[in-house]
């Protein structure tokens, strides 16, 4: 019997990851779960794997991590070499001829997110979000296998071997899949975390929203607005952020353009919204019974959730016991609650409780030297 290389998100669940990557399991899972999952399918790992070996990559591959061996710097000077051929490779002839039939099936223009779905991604004990490529608005089947095979490369971009070679995970093992799914026209996008993750209080969400696709929430191009809500739906807080500029189809690909004035000063979601993000968001958590990180999208009053994965920086320890106690009486001001999102944002890492205060030593003695030549420089910028 031939190997199955491509899956449809029907087709796949959660116990799947080493097949399908983090991504691809939990669409799977949540389509299953009924879930309102915008249709796709995903290219496997094992379908990496045996591209790799069509194009004697596997063998470059394995003899550089032999000769590296803990050396870092080597490694990082030669996954620039993997890359090149990976992008410069053949698929298959039955891989391609899958992923042709599949995509065909989608339509034959139909507008697909090519995202990776490395297997390491979205592990409960450590964050391997955006170290891999996601491409947007991706149309006809040449281009979509251009971008599967960029897809591939970006498991060997320098940060994502960098980490993964400091967190001591075994670089011969790693594999990516490849998710394609439909495209969503969002008129509006963003993140919901089922618990606050800046108090970690279980019992209130955090919603973060802004105009067009959820990229501009997701990459940091934006402030978005913020909403904190409890689990009944009642609405607690809410930030509303500049949110200048929102992604829209291109012609091809996607476009940055400005907000309205009138837009940018009005709140994001309705209360109808936000209402209808916390049903979604309650029923994904308790699917998976663990607080989610969750990517969604709103079109034409529907609501489509694009991804799901663990909140990775939790930890249930007695250390937090002990930092409880300490900080008890204490009060977080908007400046300070700002700044931790915004760390717990852009770290790609699990947090440690005393980052920030490093952080903040450095930018004082970065401000001090600055001003010794006569320059004011903002220690603790927003």
């Amino acid at each position: 019997m031939a190997n199955k290389w491509v899956y449809l998100f029907t087709e796949g669940n959660a116990t799947m990851r080493n097949l399908l990557g983090g991504k691809g399991a939990n669409l799977g899972e949540m389509t299953a779960a009924g879930i309102p999952v915008p249709k796709g399918f995903v290219i496997t790992a094992d379908a990496y794997r045996e591209f790799l070996k069509e194009n004697n990559i596997d063998e470059i591959i394995l003899r550089v991590l032999t000769e590296a061996q803990t050396d870092e710097q080597a490694l990082l000077s030669a996954v620039g070499t993997f890359r090149k051929k990976i992008i410069t490779g053949h698929f298959p002839a039955q891989l391609e001829t899958e992923i042709r039939n599949k995509y065909a099936e989608l339509g034959e223009a139909a507008r697909v997110a090519v995202r990776s779905s490395a297997t390491a991604e979205d592990l409960p004990d450590a964050s391997f979000a955006g170290q891999q490529e996601t491409y947007l608005n991706v149309q006809g089947i040449e281009d979509v296998l251009i971008y599967i095979h960029h897809c591939y490369a970006s498991l060997w971009g320098d940060r994502a071997v960098s980490y993964r070679f400091n967190q001591g995970y075994n670089q011969s093992t790693v594999a990516i899949a490849v998710v394609i799914q439909e495209m969503v026209e969002s008129e509006k996008a963003g993140v919901l975390f089922t618990l606050n993750p800046v108090t970690q209080n279980k019992d209130e969400m955090q919603i973060n929203a802004s105009y067009g696709l959820g990229e501009s929430v997701v990459s940091g191009r934006v402030t978005a607005d913020n909403y904190i809500v409890n689990k009944s739906g009642d609405i607690i807080e809410i930030n509303i952020g500049s949110k200048e500029t929102q992604i829209v189809y291109g012609d091809k690909n996607t476009k940055e353009e400005a907000v309205s004035e009138a837009k940018r000063i009005a709140r994001a979601l309705n209360d109808t919204e936000i209402a209808g993000l916390v049903k979604a968001g309650l029923k994904i958590e308790k699917h998976y019974g663990m607080p989610m990180d969750i990517e969604w999208a709103i079109r034409k009053n529907e609501i489509y959730i694009l991804q799901a994965r663990a909140i990775t920086t939790l930890k249930n320890n007695d250390d937090e016991k002990q930092v409880q106690e300490y900080i008890k009486g204490s009060k977080l001001t908007r400046m300070m609650k700002e700044n931790m999102a915004f760390q717990f944002e852009k770290m790609p890492f699990a947090y440690r409780a005393l980052d920030f205060d490093y952080m903040i030593a450095i930018n004082d003695q970065k401000a001090r030297i600055f001003a010794e030549g006569g320059i004011v420089f903002n220690s603790n910028p927003v």
